[in-house]
């Protein structure tokens, strides 16, 4: 083979990723997915808003009764299942190329059955996540957007009955790269821990709880993209500007694969975070008050700050799961529903204001509603500083103890000449990182590292993992 099964795992997984997104962008193809014709805006801006609506559901019904599902999820002929379904969204229009005009609630009938499932599809995306280190991770998600942008603008250039038919293919490239990528990865915990009903409500429940402080940023930012694309929608048909759309998410794209690309291996996420904020109130304040094409690349602005915050969030709750051992479905139930729900919020918003104020008041509330939530995003952020102001405050000891704690490793591994690998293997250990996690942090083999870790054993004197733990603690 030409490429290693790590690889084929990564080219399969930003494969995944690439296609569901290619799939989520394609709701801009206003003029290739409309059941209704050019002509009919406001009904296909409804059908954007029950997708959306249909999405989130689907992710609160994982999280509240999920019990079974998680048990198929990773399952074959699930899979297949969730694909059809998905494609099912672009069946109308399809139907409409060759004659056949289904009416909106038949339309929004096809809309709602294929959004419910390819919420599922991103899920299956999940062990990915996972099983990648947060720099590589980061780069992956780049590379991704990006070949999803480029999949998106594809369908321009098309016949439209080809276009429809590509479209109604991206979900089920996504689940079939998952499903092939999640069976190769084979973790060492199982995704689905929770044996029981009430096990499985306990263990999402927890989630939840952990999960509180993040959650009203998450939709924060998800409502805010959402809103924004509703409008960048409306705005772009109307004024037969869609192509606009694809031209923007492909700039935002290229910054973000340039910024992952360009970042060390880790990245501070809290400080990333923050500086998202003003990035995102120079996009959405000024919108209503440039001039009209420019709006649209504002969009860029939007999408790129909501996909760095989407990695950067996805990036810490993966190390989580990872550090923790934690049932994969069950600990991304929650983000999700928040995640989703956000961008239905949005979305309902951008309906809501078009629908009450039309288009002569619609830029006035949309500056409105923009001023108050980047208020509610200061004040979260200053929470956050206040935060990490407290933490730093009690810092001082916990940073004597953990120079006092490398002082003895390094004193230990010179005592016992411990060579440059088994030195960064010696500090997992006494960490308490398996070999699994070892192997995938220092790019070797477990046989490799099984190998140094009996040569740190002999050197040092000890039997077992615990031991090389208990003698740094006797001397402390």
């Amino acid at each position: 083979m030409l490429i290693g099964s790590s690889s084929v795992c990564v080219i399969l997984g930003i494969a995944a990723l690439a296609t569901y997104w290619a799939w989520i962008f394609s709701l801009f193809h206003a003029n290739v997915l409309s059941p209704f014709g050019d002509a009919d805006l406001g009904p296909y801006l409804a059908l954007c808003v029950i997708a959306a609506g249909s999405s989130a559901l689907s992710m609160v019904v994982f999280a509240l009764f999920g019990f079974r599902l998680q048990h198929v999820v990773d399952k074959a002929w699930f899979s297949v299942v969730l694909a059809v379904l998905s494609a099912l969204m672009g069946v109308p229009a399809l139907l409409r190329t060759f004659g056949f005009c289904l009416d909106f609630p038949a339309s929004a009938a096809f809309w709602a059955v294929g959004a419910l499932s390819s919420s599922f599809v991103y899920l299956k995306t999940g062990p990915f996540f996972v099983w990648l280190r947060r720099a590589k991770l980061m780069r992956c998600i780049s590379i991704a957007f990006l070949s999803a942008s480029i999949l998106y603008l594809l369908a321009f250039f098309l016949d439209s009955v080809v276009g429809i038919v590509m479209i109604m293919a991206f979900p089920v490239a996504s689940t079939l790269c998952s499903q092939a990528v999640n069976r190769r990865i084979g973790f060492g915990w199982p995704f689905v821990a929770a044996p029981t009903r009430s096990a499985y409500v306990r263990a999402v429940s927890a989630r939840a709880r952990d999960l509180v402080p993040a959650i009203p940023r998450t939709l924060l930012y998800t409502l805010i993209f959402g809103v924004t694309s509703y409008t960048v929608l409306n705005f772009a048909v109307a004024e037969n500007l869609v192509v606009f759309i694809g031209v923007s998410i492909l700039v935002s794209a290229v910054i973000f694969v340039i910024f992952a690309l360009s970042r060390e291996a880790e990245i501070d996420s809290d400080r990333y975070r923050m500086l998202l904020l003003p990035l995102i109130a120079i996009a959405v304040l000024p919108f209503p008050y440039v001039p009209d094409i420019y709006r649209i690349f504002f969009l860029a602005l939007v999408v790129f700050g909501f996909t760095c915050f989407d990695a950067i969030t996805w990036g810490d709750l993966a190390d989580e799961i990872r550090d923790r051992k934690l049932a994969v479905y069950v600990s991304y139930a929650v983000p999700t529903v928040a995640n989703f729900v956000g961008i239905f919020i949005g979305w309902g918003t951008g309906a809501l204001l078009h629908a009450t104020l039309g288009n002569a008041g619609f830029d006035t509330g949309f500056a409105v509603f923009s001023i108050v939530i980047v208020i509610a995003l200061v004040v979260l952020l200053v929470g956050d500083l206040v935060a990490l102001e407290k933490s730093a405050a009690a810092e001082p000891h916990a940073d004597s103890f953990m120079e006092k704690w490398k002082s003895v490793c390094e004193d230990i591994a010179d005592a016992h000449e411990l060579t440059n690998q088994e030195r960064k293997i010696y500090l997992m250990l006494v960490r308490g990182r398996n070999q699994r996690y070892i192997a995938s942090e220092l790019v070797i083999s477990p046989h490799t590292v099984k190998t140094h870790t009996y040569h740190i054993y002999r050197k040092v004197g000890v039997h077992s993992q615990q031991e090389l733990i208990d003698a740094v603690e006797a001397r402390l």
